[in-house]
C-alpha cells in the first residue's frame, strides 16, 4: 500500500479549507505506487461531487517542489492530459500537509491498463514525444538522480547472488561510458510505466507521477517505457509493440541514427536502474514490486547485446 502518511480526517477537513473546493465526503487511499502517499478525495461543493488525488511527498523537500510543478503546469497549459497541482485561495500550489510538502490534484478521467496491445504503446510513444518537444522551450532543470555512483552505492547495500552483482556492476561501467555520448538531452518523465498512465479505451487520458522527472538524455525516457510497456511474458521484448512505440514517437519528433543505434543499450541501463531500485524498496519477501522481473530483463538484454558493438 503506498500510504505511508496517515492522518486524521479532521486533518483533512482543516487543509482542504485551503482550497475552497467544498466539503469533504470521503477519503481513500490510493495503493499503487512505492514513493508517496496518494489518497482520492471526494468533495461536494453545491450539490456537486468532485474527486481529487492528495500526494504527499514522502522523499523530497519544500524547496525541490517548484520543478516539478513547473514541469506539470508546463505541459498542462500545453493541452497535454496531465493534471496541474490545484492553488489554494492565496495562489499557492506547493502546501504542507502533515509536514511535509503536499499536492492537491484533480483526478484524471480513464483506468491503468491490464492488457496491452500496440496501439497502446504507439500513443504512449506519440504522447511522450509530445512532452519531450512541449518542455523543451522550459528552462527548468533537476539533475539525473540515477548516476553510475547511484548504482555502485546501491550495490553495496543489496544482497543478491554475486553473479548477478556482477552484472550489475557491468552495466554500471558502461553506463557511465554512455555519458559522452553525444545525443539530445531534455526534460524526461522518467518513470512512464502502465501504472503512471490512464486510457479510456484506446484513448490516453492522463499521464501520472512526475517526481522522478529530471534533465537526461531523451532516449533514456524512451528505453523505461519500452521495458514496461513491451515485455512479451516471458522475460524478453514483444517486437511488434516495442515498433509501435518508437514509431509513434518517431511520429512527433523524429529519432536520429545515433539513437536509434543506442536505444537498446539504454534499455539495458533502465532495467539495471529498475531492478536497484525494487531491491532497495525493502527485504526479500517484503519488496513493494518484483525486482526479479527487470533482473530477468537485464540478463535478456546482455545476451541480446552481446554480440554488438561494445559503448566505449
Amino acid at each position: 500500500m503506498a500510504a505511508f502518511t496517515t492522518f486524521e480526517i479532521s486533518s483533512l477537513e482543516r487543509y482542504l479549507r485551503m482550497f475552497q473546493i467544498g466539503d469533504l465526503e470521503s477519503c481513500e487511499p490510493i495503493e499503487d505506487g512505492i514513493e508517496n502517499s496518494n489518497y482520492f478525495v471526494t468533495v461536494i461543493l453545491n450539490e456537486e461531487r468532485s474527486v481529487y488525488v492528495l500526494t504527499i511527498i514522502e522523499g523530497y523537500s519544500f524547496d525541490e517542489l517548484p520543478f516539478f510543478n513547473g514541469v506539470m503546469r508546463h505541459l498542462f497549459y500545453y493541452g497535454l492530459p496531465v493534471a496541474a497541482p490545484r492553488q489554494t485561495m492565496d495562489g499557492m500550489t506547493s502546501t504542507i500537509f502533515c509536514g511535509k510538502p503536499a499536492l492537491l490534484f484533480p483526478r484524471l478521467p480513464g483506468r491503468h491498463l491490464t492488457e496491452v496491445g500496440s496501439v497502446h504503446c504507439y500513443l504512449v510513444g506519440k504522447t511522450l514525444a509530445n512532452m519531450h518537444v512541449t518542455l523543451a522551450t522550459q528552462d527548468l532543470f533537476r539533475e539525473n538522480p540515477f548516476t553510475s555512483q547511484w548504482m555502485e552505492e546501491s550495490l553495496r547495500e543489496i544482497d543478491i547472488a554475486d553473479a548477478d552483482k556482477l552484472l550489475l556492476r557491468k552495466v554500471a561501467d558502461e553506463y557511465e561510458l554512455a555519458q559522452d555520448l553525444e545525443l539530445p538531452k531534455g526534460i524526461i518523465h522518467g518513470d512512464l510505466f502502465r501504472d503512471n498512465v490512464l486510457f479510456n479505451g484506446d484513448e490516453l487520458t492522463g499521464i501520472l507521477d512526475f517526481f522522478n522527472a529530471c534533465h537526461d538524455f531523451l532516449v533514456q525516457d524512451i528505453a523505461v517505457c519500452i521495458n514496461d510497456w513491451c515485455q512479451d511474458g516471458n522475460g524478453g521484448l514483444d517486437s511488434a509493440k516495442r515498433d509501435a512505440l518508437i514509431n509513434g514517437y518517431h511520429e512527433h519528433r523524429p529519432l536520429s541514427a545515433s539513437e536509434l543505434e543506442y536505444l537498446p543499450h539504454f534499455q539495458k541501463f533502465a532495467a539495471a536502474r529498475f531492478t536497484l531500485t525494487r531491491l532497495l524498496s525493502g527485504e526479500p519477501g517484503t519488496y513493494l514490486k518484483n525486482p526479479g522481473e527487470f533482473l530477468q530483463l537485464l540478463r535478456y538484454y546482455e545476451e541480446e547485446l552481446s554480440g554488438r558493438k561494445a559503448l566505449t
